[in-house]
């Protein structure tokens, strides 16, 4: 598994995980508490590019 995203609020780490979910992207947060900076989201090696398209198509969106 490899960090693509750091300094994450729980509902924004929550957010990209379920995105990259729909995609059938494997995602996993860690590190974050209710309210408190500071997760990390983890998705496979082999699936890091793909998984960055996703999430700035996502950033574009908002």
């Amino acid at each position: 598994m490899k960090q693509i995203r750091a300094e994450l609020l729980q509902s924004e780490a929550d957010l990209a995980r379920i995105a990259l979910e729909g995609v059938d992207i494997p995602a996993v947060v860690v590190g974050v508490g209710i309210g408190i900076k500071g997760g990390a989201l983890l998705v496979p090696d082999d699936r890091v590019d793909e998984a960055l398209k996703v999430l700035k198509g996502l950033d574009e969106a908002q």
